[in-house]
């Protein structure tokens, strides 16, 4: 029997990051590339309760929308229209958190995946029910089903576990102190329910997106945004064996693959290709391809 040599891949990251937005397109990428030779792990970050923080930074929705236009390089849909509301995103973040722990990681993926584009992509209300109704409803969950599911000590311990361990960064992450951020007083959890495997408290956290690379007991850590060659140099480094997979030719298999609508920037990254136009065009000709038009782009489904 043939032995698949995996890695376990833990993200930190929260719904409300553009960074993490940016990102989508490099985790498609590697899912692609490496296909179940990645066991992906998904931990949230939990960047605001109820957006006073944001409030005490002077992060205005003004603000907000001309720091979007500078992730336009990108290429993932975007709106940069001044309306786009700033708030709390620990509602959203429950919701990815009870939907992993009910029906895991790829699902929880999914549902997070949705979340960015609605919030970043439409400038939808992150943390309004009816927004992360839609992108449970993506994994076949009703309201009634995440309100029950959010409700279970397990799943609040779990949200507790997250928001922790994201505030907790090794001394390997620590030593990239640039790539962290302040701790931040919105989170102080019960000293009696804190893994004491974790590190000790530093003040610091993990930013969005944060990649943890596990294999046979080796650990190799990329803190905060990095390009798909750093993480992709990592996994080389920590099982030199891994089997690639051939990039993607036909853009219609790439979107029939992920079972779900991807970007075009998504669908590029997974093609290894630079010049997204000639993807559009080549989505375009194909035989059921179907545009969905969200920001200043576009995501495709078939």
């Amino acid at each position: 029997m043939t032995v698949v040599p995996t890695v376990t891949v833990t993200t930190f990251t929260d719904p409300a990051c553009p960074f993490a937005y940016s990102a989508e397109p490099i985790r498609w990428r590697l899912r692609w590339r490496y296909g179940d030779q990645l066991d992906w792990r998904l931990r949230i970050v939990g960047l605001s309760r109820d957006g006073s923080s944001y409030e005490r930074m002077g992060f205005t929705p003004e603000r907000a929308a001309a720091g979007l236009r500078a992730f336009d390089r990108h290429g993932q849909p975007l709106t940069v229209a001044p309306g786009r509301p700033i708030g709390a995103t620990w509602p959203a973040c429950r919701a990815v958190v009870a939907v992993r722990e009910r029906l895991g990681a790829d699902a929880a993926l999914r549902v997070l995946g949705e979340l960015y584009a609605l919030n970043l992509g439409a400038a939808r209300p992150l943390s309004a029910p009816e927004t992360i109704a839609d992108a449970v409803a993506t994994v076949g969950a009703t309201p009634q089903q995440l309100e029950a599911w959010i409700a279970e000590p397990d799943v609040h311990a779990a949200f507790a576990a997250d928001m922790t361990a994201a505030r907790r960064p090794s001394p390997a992450a620590l030593a990239t102190d640039a790539k962290l951020a302040p701790a931040g007083e919105e989170w102080d959890p019960d000293p009696a329910t804190v893994d004491p495997a974790l590190p000790p408290a530093s003040g610091r956290r993990y930013t969005c997106p944060s990649y943890v690379l596990t294999a046979d007991g080796r650990t190799l850590e990329a803190p905060g945004f990095h390009t798909s060659l750093t993480i992709e140099t990592l996994l080389a480094n920590l099982v030199p064996d891994l089997a690639l997979r051939p990039w993607a030719e036909d853009p219609r298999e790439v979107v029939a693959w992920a079972g779900q609508a991807l970007t075009t920037q998504e669908v590029a990254a997974v093609m290894d290709r630079a010049d997204e136009r000639d993807v559009v065009a080549s989505l375009l000709r194909a035989a059921g391809a179907v545009e969905q038009r969200i920001g200043n782009d576009a995501r495709w489904t078939v």
